[in-house]
């Protein structure tokens, strides 16, 4: 008979602690809730571990996966315009490719507004030049220049750091300069 009593008392403890772990889980399910996964705490992460679960959070998404095609058509339609029709002023376009036309390019996109020269070189220095169109109107605010110039420091190439604020104003008033004939002739 003293033989079953340990059995019986295995038995027992083995049912409560996994009626105790249900419950456990359940709390933690709770906890989980109100403070996240990650950050409950009376869940024990190592530094590592929680990075982990942080990375994984935020990874999560809850909603259906992103699609790019449905988000251009909404785009489109909410500002009014064909989806094939260019958000770039011709006009503005046309002028930075005159204003530039002696470089060589690199990146030409019509479509996008963009253009960027290759690298110019003189002495031991070199720049690159870089317009965006950012408006459908021949407006003096919708145009963007930069320019980037580097120079030769032991055969690397080391950005110089100096803003060219002035040079960037004077291209982009040529450019609208060029722009507002164009426009006046057509």
């Amino acid at each position: 008979m003293f033989r079953r009593i340990p059995v019986i008392f295995i038995v027992f403890v083995l049912m409560v602690t996994s009626c105790a772990n249900q419950n456990l889980e359940k709390n933690l399910e709770e906890l989980d809730k109100v403070y996240g996964r990650c950050d409950n705490p009376h869940r024990q992460y190592g530094e590592v571990e929680y990075r982990i679960c942080k990375d994984k959070e935020r990874a999560r998404s809850d909603s259906e996966p992103f699609n790019i095609s449905k988000f251009l058509e909404g785009k489109s339609s909410n500002i009014g315009i064909a989806p094939n029709r260019s958000m770039v002023n011709q006009d503005l376009w046309n002028s930075s490719l005159s204003v530039l036309d002696d470089y060589s390019l690199k990146i030409a996109d019509n479509e996008g507004g963009y253009v960027e020269t290759d690298w110019i070189y003189e002495n031991q220095s070199r720049c690159l030049i870089k317009v965006q169109i950012i408006s459908a109107e021949l407006i003096s605010t919708g145009l963007k220049t930069k320019i980037l110039c580097q120079k030769n420091d032991n055969d690397l190439w080391v950005n110089d750091n100096i803003v060219y604020t002035d040079e960037e104003k004077k291209l982009t008033l040529r450019i609208l300069e060029l722009a507002s004939l164009n426009n006046q002739l057509n």
